[in-house]
């Protein structure tokens, strides 16, 4: 017979080939296709409990075989409520009861129609599509001032529809409904002509009169003079355009009134000449921060005023000075005439544009902000794709977001493209193959019915939970006192900011700049963050898990296997659906599957060898270890420990106290975290049993003390290690 040692060595020497082997075996193969063909079907825990071939392959994974005849008390452990200590499961003294219910989704996770970080998101598109409408004016403004003067009669003009576009919505008229049969009649017509095809309209006619005021276009389409429009009526419709179709004034109409208010100021001799010209007067207005409904009178007072006159206006109708400093912006006498030179030297000019670009955009600004922060108030009480859409405000920022046009698209139709899954190729807003409406899709979490439903994090929620307090396990692992309380209150700082910061990733790529989440994460499961690099991490991330051969699959530690897959990324390194399956998601899928491998292999050893079954166990549980505890509240590992020491079986009927403090004088806990001192320790294990079971080749029991490092069996049993069995055997 091999030797308990021999038959170990060979089994772990390459443990991944030896698991592989076990995956080989033909009902093992079958039994792990049925769990991941069925497990995504599984939505309740009566769903598993039906399925016996599911079910009895989760129970014999979490070590729980003995159990499966036990359906209704399992069924209580899996509808326990984890979060909730007093919950059946998280009272039971054994943790794999625990471990087990913590592997299915059953407990009901936060639904929530729009996360903080989409909300964030959404929140950013809109401004930029403020901005974007701004860049756009510029772009069809520049364009049109270029292009208008090219035209020699209304065909050319109807015949470009990007010039067409531009006058229709510089005149505030919904490009949509207009056919260029239709325009040209209107654009053709002779405003004096009471029977002409314009004057017979009942509908926007004093717009298309502008429109013809205009353009000039002679009743047979040709041109009146050598241009289509007048320096000044190309003026004035730019104008209107800017301040029609952008929804706030940009840097480009901003700097087209700069450029306005110099050139007439050089022409104004008087007060008044500002105060007449609406766009002077508004200029100056938002440079100097006025009330925009300023009086021109208020305004001409102020600046007419003799600041050496204590009782002038500017010196009496403010007491902050603020009119004084107006009045000191220009050089106006107290008749309203320019005193000398210009209106304003070049300092005065160059401070008040300043101040216009400065102030232009605060009122715009302000708009903005309001809408935010109503959106922001308004979705904290909206929770269904009706609300969503009957809130006209919120509806349309979330349409302007978005950059979709709500005359295209009627709202039965963006109600099934915010009820879509955006994750099934086949749902009605992927098939409509607009990124626009995908993206709209995307930023909600609207089920089909129109509630509220989970949202897609980079971790499940549950999953987010239990790594949290995985962190905490490992960071106070074997410690004691002040140092556990210590550690203790870090690792719950370092848990607050990775529950507050994993929900804000989207990609991989993302997680991966933040170093300090990917620590976290691998601390939790017990991997060694200096020895995973950022290209490492890349190469984990888009490997593909159901290839066997991918880089993450080819590790020789299956943990890294298990950290890809307790995120739901998909090999581009974007969060995709798919990896949440039903009741479990690839994380839990992956653990399961690898714990049954193990479940497996130590089974079939243990048909041979009980000892070998031993030594797997705590080989495969020492990282989860914590104290000495663990240890006595688990037999396995127990046997594993007194045999190693060759400690009496009436160890056990002491003080479980001072059964602890036995195995911490013997046993430095802390080099479980080592894996050179595990193998050291469990290779004593091996050759101890085979003495103490008598195990093995005539040669086992040399081979096992030359193991031990002595001649005799008296040799590997330490002075200390006596006295301490003795003081149990006579407490």
């Amino acid at each position: 017979m091999v030797s308990t040692y021999v038959s170990y060595d060979l089994v772990t020497r390459d443990m991944s080939k030896s698991l592989q082997r076990v995956s080989q075996e033909p009902q093992v193969s079958k039994d792990a296709a049925y769990y991941k063909a069925n497990i995504g079907n599984v939505k309740t825990v009566d769903d598993l409990l039906k399925d016996d071939r599911l079910y009895d392959y989760t129970m014999t994974a979490n070590g729980l075989s003995d159990m499966i005849y036990a359906k209704g008390f399992m069924k209580k452990v899996l509808e326990s409520d984890l979060t909730d200590q007093n919950s059946f499961a998280n009272k039971l003294t054994d943790d794999r009861y625990r471990e087990y219910a913590a592997s299915f989704n059953f407990s009901k996770e936060t639904t929530d129609i729009q996360t903080s970080n989409q909300e964030d998101d959404l929140i950013g598109l809109y401004k930029q599509s403020l901005t974007n409408q701004q860049d756009d004016a510029a772009t069809e403004t520049s364009y049109f001032d270029t292009a208008i003067d090219q035209v020699k009669s209304v065909d050319d003009l109807l015949n470009n529809s990007r010039l067409t576009e531009y006058v229709l919505k510089a005149n505030g008229l919904d490009t949509q409904y207009y056919s260029t049969d239709f325009l040209k009649k209107v654009l053709t017509s002779d405003p004096n002509d009471s029977t002409s095809y314009v004057n017979t309209l009942t509908t926007n006619k004093q717009t298309y009169l502008n429109m013809i005021a205009a353009l000039g276009f002679n009743t047979d389409g040709s041109l009146k003079n050598s241009t289509a429009m007048t320096a000044s009526a190309k003026e004035d419709m730019e104008l209107s355009y800017l301040e029609t179709v952008p929804s706030t004034e940009g840097d480009y109409q901003a700097g087209r009134e700069t450029d306005y208010y110099k050139e007439k100021l050089a022409t104004v001799t008087k007060a008044s000449d500002i105060t007449g010209d609406s766009r002077l007067f508004s200029y100056v207005k938002t440079a100097l921060g006025l009330n925009p409904n300023m009086l021109k009178s208020t305004f001409e007072n102020i600046v007419t005023s003799d600041l050496s006159d204590p009782k002038s206006y500017a010196n009496t109708e403010s007491t902050d000075g603020s009119y004084a400093k107006i009045a000191k912006m220009f050089n106006f006498d107290t008749n309203g005439d320019v005193a000398a030179g210009n209106a304003q030297n070049s300092d005065q000019l160059s401070t008040l544009t300043a101040q216009y670009m400065t102030n232009y955009s605060a009122a715009d600004d302000k708009t903005t902000q309001s809408n935010i922060d109503f959106y922001s108030t308004q979705m904290k009480s909206i929770d269904t794709v009706d609300k969503l859409m009957g809130n006209e405000r919120v509806y349309n920022m979330v349409m302007q977001a978005f950059d979709i046009d709500q005359t295209q698209y009627s709202k039965a139709t963006i109600k099934k493209v915010l009820t879509s899954d955006v994750n099934d190729p086949k749902s009605y807003v992927n098939m409509t193959h607009n990124k626009a409406l995908i993206s709209l899709a995307s930023a909600f979490n609207f089920k089909s019915d129109g509630t509220a439903g989970v949202p897609l994090l980079a971790q499940s929620e549950s999953t987010i939970t239990n790594t949290a307090k995985d962190y905490i396990v490992q960071k106070t692992r074997f410690l004691t006192g002040k140092d556990q309380t210590t550690a203790k209150a870090a690792a719950e700082k370092d848990a607050q900011y990775y529950q507050d910061n994993i929900v804000k990733v989207r990609t991989s790529a993302d997680l991966i700049k933040d170093r300090k989440l990917v620590d976290f994460v691998l601390t939790s499961d017990g991997l060694d963050p200096s020895k995973v690099s950022n290209d490492m991490l890349k190469q984990l991330f888009s490997s593909d898990l159901s290839d066997p051969k991918s880089f993450a699959n080819s590790q020789d530690d299956e943990r890294y296997a298990e950290f890809v897959a307790s995120f739901n990324f998909n090999t581009d390194g974007k969060l995709d659906k798919s990896t949440v399956m039903g009741a479990q998601n690839r994380g839990t899928m992956v653990n399961t599957e690898n714990l049954y491998l193990h479940q497996t292999l130590e089974t079939e050893q243990g048909d041979s060898n009980a000892g070998v079954r031993l030594a797997l166990y705590f080989q495969r549980k020492a990282p989860t270890i914590t104290s000495s505890y663990d240890i006595l509240g688990d037999s396995a590992l127990l046997e594993v420990y007194r045999t190693a020491f060759s400690l009496p079986s009436d160890m056990s009927s002491m003080d479980i106290d001072q059964q602890a403090k036995v195995i911490d004088k013997q046993m430095d806990l802390k080099d479980l975290n080592d894996p050179t001192k595990l193998d050291k320790f469990l290779k004593r294990f091996t050759a101890m049993y085979d003495i103490a079971n008598n195990t093995g080749v005539s040669s086992s029991a040399s081979a096992a003390l030359a193991i031990l490092g002595g001649g005799t069996t008296s040799a590997s049993i330490s002075a200390d290690l006596l006295t301490s069995v003795n003081a149990l055997n006579h407490s």
